[in-house]
């Protein structure tokens, strides 16, 4: 009677060992990573605030792939009205500029760069200190060694006429910041006709 009574708890923590594992199993099945978002070339500046951080599927035209260092690609759609930069993430290959005007399904995180009076006075010192400025929106052209010698920028420095614009656009705006979204880029295709 004993080993009847060993042998039915010993197959009752059995079965309940096995339940628990099964349930854990199920909760585990059911946290599938982020599906990516699908949006579009008209709706990801409106479902782009919502979505910084997450990853995106977007699909379009390449409008223009920087030829310097085919690190950026512009898509539009021929059906909506927009443009969406798309940027090459880390350890990629740069964006091939034969392929502009070919269709790119692009799958990605959505990034965004903050502009505001901190941001821009940072990068006017980088502008007077000679600092490659590349990493700010595109940015001017860094100063020439003459101008380092001098310890000045020129005036007409595309930099300072950016942060000048950006300036000039909150004030118009009324507001302390502008938020600028792109994608950067895990993966994509081309579709080749």
């Amino acid at each position: 009677m004993k080993k009847l009574l060993f042998a039915g708890m010993i197959l009752m923590l059995t079965w309940s060992c096995n339940q628990t594992s099964n349930k854990d199993q199920s909760k585990v099945a059911t946290l599938a990573p982020d599906e990516p978002t699908l949006v579009t070339v008209g709706n990801f500046l409106t479902k782009a605030p919502e979505l910084v951080g997450k990853p995106v599927t977007i699909k379009g035209t390449a409008d223009h792939i920087c030829k310097g260092d085919g690190k950026k690609l512009f898509i539009i759609s021929t059906e909506e009205e927009g443009r969406v930069k798309v940027v090459t993430g880390e350890n990629m290959a740069a964006f091939n500029s034969e392929n502009e005007g070919l269709d790119f399904v692009v799958n990605g995180i959505v990034d965004e760069v903050v502009v505001d009076e901190a941001y821009l006075l940072e990068w006017e010192e980088e502008i007077k200190a000679g600092i490659e400025e590349a990493k700010h929106l595109g940015g001017g052209a860094p100063m020439t060694e003459e101008e380092k010698v001098a310890g000045k920028h020129k005036e007409e420095d595309p930099g300072l006429e950016q942060i000048a614009g950006y300036r000039q656009e909150m004030a118009e705006l009324g507001v302390k910041k502008l938020s600028f979204f792109s994608i950067v880029c895990t993966s994509y295709t081309v579709e080749k006709e």
